[in-house]
């Protein structure tokens, strides 16, 4: 058994198995290439093929754990938990002190094998679908940060199934990128949204990653994803809020639920 960098001549090998991961397929093969030419895409072989990956994102301050694959005819060996701690060599490396990782809360193996391995629930998020539609609201694109420290809401945020640290100093940056969406009433602001704009995964998926706020104005934030999905031709606006924020409406679907699990690194080095 050995790890190292995913080579190209994997590529075949990897999605050959990877076809039907989930119900409706699997993402890899959409992916592959922009992981590749990161070089942060690990692959375990024996015998000197390749029959596991798991991608390592690397930001700031974290490394963000996706893509475990393991070929069904090795699984139940621990390989899956030697790719993690090989990422996780590879951010104390760089001086990284967070891991993440997002699971689905049936998952129940891998949020086991996330346990064992160091790590805890930082928050469960929903995964919604969300119907374009020509919609009026009086949401906008927000032009300044100036009073949106109240309404952050949570420690994190979703960028095309990714989360990331969500604080004070990242808001100037996202609002310059036109990123956050914001409902005022008299002349303060009452709910916030984060979007993506597109998914890395679907370029006909638009997608909400963060949402917090009062419910007239959630639903104003809500509006306005429909109405921008309505006017950029996408077929599904999807949401990821968390747990504890429960919007209803017209046409909103609840689909899945999701831990979030998160570990230190610093300590560890």
């Amino acid at each position: 058994m050995k790890i190292r960098k995913a080579k190209k001549s994997d590529k075949g090998k990897i999605l050959s198995f990877c076809q039907h991961t989930f119900r409706w397929g699997d993402y890899i093969d959409r992916v592959w290439d922009k992981w590749l030419a990161k070089k942060n895409l690990l692959a375990i072989e024996q015998n000197g093929k390749a029959i596991g990956i798991c991608n390592a994102g690397i930001s700031q301050n974290q490394v963000w754990i996706e893509g475990i694959r393991i070929n069904p005819d090795f699984r139940r060996r621990g390989y899956a938990s030697k790719l993690v701690i090989a990422s996780e060599r590879l951010a104390k490396r760089k001086k990284l002190g967070i891991s993440r990782m997002i699971i689905a809360d049936n998952n129940k193996r891998s949020l086991s094998m996330a346990k064992k391995l160091g790590y805890h629930i930082e928050d469960k998020w929903w995964l919604y679908n969300l119907s374009p539609k020509k919609q009026t609201t009086s949401a906008k694109i927000a032009t300044n940060h100036q009073d949106l420290s109240d309404l952050i809401q949570s420690t994190t945020f979703s960028e095309s199934w990714n989360w990331f640290s969500l604080d004070k100093k990242i808001l100037p940056k996202l609002v310059k990128q036109g990123r956050i969406v914001v409902y005022h009433k008299n002349k303060k602001p009452q709910a916030m949204g984060i979007w993506n704009k597109t998914s890395r995964l679907d370029d006909d998926v638009m997608q909400l990653g963060y949402l917090s706020g009062t419910m007239p104005g959630i639903r104003q934030i809500l509006h306005f994803m429909q109405n921008k999905g309505f006017e950029e031709r996408k077929d599904r606006v999807q949401l990821l809020i968390q747990d504890k924020i429960k919007p209803k409406m017209p046409g909103l679907d609840r689909r899945m639920l999701f831990c979030l699990v998160k570990k230190e690194l610093q300590d560890q080095a």
